[in-house]
């Protein structure tokens, strides 16, 4: 039994599918709300693992790849892209 909500909201979304080749193939979806101070929810649809990500987390070493738990070389890829969309 749920005995208390901590919140249940509704957003319009902006939302992004994008599939991008490298060495590897990547395969995102970019979710954008007013939620999550700015931050872009980043989810990896091959693993099904997602980040929240900010300018700040693209700029710490390994973040990506312990996020979407990738090698290092495949995070550099998503890096470099997601820093020509997350602003």
């Amino acid at each position: 039994m749920i005995d208390m909500f901590l919140y249940d909201d509704t957003e319009k979304a902006n939302i992004r599918f994008v599939s991008f080749v490298g060495e590897n193939r990547h395969d995102l979806a970019l979710i954008q709300t007013d939620r999550h101070y700015g931050k872009t929810i980043v989810l990896n649809t091959q693993s099904n693992k997602f980040g929240i990500i900010g300018r700040d987390d693209l700029d710490e070493e390994g973040y990506i790849a312990h996020v979407f738990g990738i090698s290092d070389a495949d995070a550099i890829e998503i890096t470099e892209f997601l820093n020509e969309v997350i602003h």
